[in-house]
Parts: C-alpha cells; sequence; structure tokens
C-alpha cells in the first residue's frame, strides 16, 4: 500500500501528470489506509511516507521542472519538497467510492474528518427502471439461456431491486431506521443468481450423467440376461442329452452291482461267518487250557 502511494505521488510531483486516484471502501483492509488517505486529502501528503534518502532522490529530480518554472528559490531540499507536495495537490485528484450501508461508513467519517471537509461528496441516487433493465441485460448476455428466459430473468431482477427500495422507503418513514438499497446490491444480485444458475445447472447435469449412467448399466445388464438365456437354450438339448446318458449309466452299475458284487458279498459273509466260528472254538480251546 505505501509504496503503491509513493508511485502514485512520484508520478504527479516529479512528472507532473494529472491523476485519478480511485479508491473503493472494498479495497480497505486495514484502517490505517484511510489515515493515509486522510493525510493525503488534508496537507497533500502523507507523514513520514517517505525516507530521508528518498526525499533526497525526490528534491534532485525535481530540480530542473523547478528551475524551468522559476521555483527553485533557494535550492534546499525543505524548498524543493513544498514544491512537490504542491503539485501533487494540483494534479492528483483523489475519489472515493463509498457505500452508506452499515456502521463503517459513519464511523470512518467521525475518525477521519477529512473524507468531509476536503472532499465534494456526490450522492449517487437510485438507478431508473431502464438502467436496472440495461445492467441486468448486459451481465446476463453472456449466461446461456433461451431469450425469453433471459428476458424473464432480467424482469425479475429489476422487480426485485424495484420492490426491495419500496420496503426500504416504507421501513424508513414508519421505524425512522434508513435501509439501503444501492445498486451495489443491484449487482450482487445478478452475480447471485448466475453463481445460483451455474451451480443448479451443474447439480442437474451430474444427476443427468448419474441417470444416463444407470441406464448404461442396466441396458447392459438386460443384453447380458438376453445372451445367458440364448447360452442356455442351447445348452438344454445337451443337458437332456447329459442326463439320458447318466440314467443309462446309473442302470448299468445297477445291474453290475446286482450281477458280480451282490454274490462276491455273500461268498464273502459266509467266509466270514466260518473264520469267526473258527475264532470262537480257538477262544476256547484257549482258555481251557489256561484253566
Amino acid at each position: 500500500w505505501r509504496e503503491d502511494l509513493k508511485s502514485v505521488l512520484r508520478l504527479v510531483g516529479l512528472e507532473g501528470k494529472g491523476t485519478v486516484f480511485l479508491f473503493a471502501d472494498t479495497q480497505i483492509k486495514d484502517e490505517a489506509y484511510l489515515e493515509d488517505i486522510n493525510g493525503l486529502l488534508n496537507a497533500g501528503e502523507v507523514p513520514n511516507l517517505f525516507p530521508a534518502d528518498e526525499r533526497a532522490q525526490i528534491c534532485d529530480g525535481l530540480r530542473d521542472a523547478a528551475r524551468a518554472q522559476g521555483r527553485e528559490g533557494d535550492g534546499s531540499p525543505t524548498t524543493m519538497f513544498a514544491l512537490f507536495i504542491e503539485r501533487c495537490r494540483n494534479s492528483l485528484h483523489v475519489c472515493l467510492a463509498m457505500s452508506p450501508i452499515g456502521d463503517a461508513f459513519r464511523r470512518r467519517l467521525r475518525m477521519f474528518p477529512s473524507l468531509v471537509n476536503c472532499c465534494t461528496i456526490d450522492w449517487f441516487r437510485a438507478w431508473p427502471a431502464d438502467a436496472l433493465d440495461a445492467v441486468a441485460s448486459t451481465f446476463l448476455a453472456e449466461v446461456e439461456m433461451e431469450d425469453d428466459v433471459r428476458s424473464s430473468a432480467v424482469e425479475m431482477c429489476k422487480t426485485f431491486q424495484l420492490q426491495a427500495r419500496d420496503l426500504a422507503e416504507r421501513f424508513g418513514r414508519e421505524e425512522r431506521r434508513m435501509a439501503y438499497v444501492t445498486p451495489t446490491s443491484y449487482l450482487e444480485l445478478i452475480q447471485t443468481f448466475q453463481t445460483l444458475l451455474a451451480r443448479k445447472r451443474k447439480e442437474a447435469d451430474l444427476m443427468r450423467r448419474r441417470y444416463v449412467n444407470g441406464l448404461d448399466q442396466l441396458n447392459g445388464a438386460a443384453e447380458a440376461v438376453v445372451v445367458m438365456q440364448e447360452e442356455l437354450t442351447d445348452l438344454k438339448p445337451k443337458l437332456v442329452l447329459a442326463k439320458e446318458e447318466a440314467g443309462t449309466m446309473q442302470a448299468q452299475i445297477d445291474k453290475e452291482l446286482k450281477e458280480s458284487i451282490e454274490p462276491k458279498k455273500l461268498v464273502v459273509q459266509a467266509d466270514e461267518a466260518a473264520t469267526n466260528e473258527v475264532a470262537q472254538r480257538a477262544k476256547k480251546m484257549k482258555d481251557e487250557c489256561e484253566a
């Protein structure tokens, strides 16, 4: 901030260029900015802005212009810097743009009286209906929408502003409290509409893409089901044939079981009974010998 002020004052005081310094309240990041503006409006300079070495450079750079104008005087640094400040006063026009909404404007006027004493106040009145129409049409011209929709949106923004202005005036009359509906409010309304429209369009596009993706997946699943049904239809005769072969094989196995395995099973059972009988006799003989 201080470096920007130095650049502006050098441009005006040294080069003599007529300059407008436009400063809006939205640019106030620190109240110290207004303290510097207050000094600039009151005395044409910001106290202690330039250190000693930079003041000497300014004085040296201004000597030729002072000599050409016959204003060199005694040539002292004090005289040269006073000429520098005078040139700044004559060639620098400070233009402040502030909104009356809220307590900040009143507080700043009390803290920095030069904002009133050293300024010509130009109160910007409310925009007429045709101006509201033109501004909204300009800002919404770049928004992608149909012409009839755009016309309706412009009319909507204008109606909101006019109705809000009427309500603010009614509020001031009935409650004795001022509520300001400024052109800045109208611009913020249009910007809010654009932001909200872009957000809703993004949400709608996201939902549309999800819907399309879901439909694609459903279509893919339906196609896969059709393919599987066709494969099952093709496999059905093979399954019937395999079932018949399995039945034939089972019948053959049962037949072989009855013809070969069952007789052998009876022989084995008879051998097992004879073996058990021999074992029992042997055990009986053993028991008699031990007794």
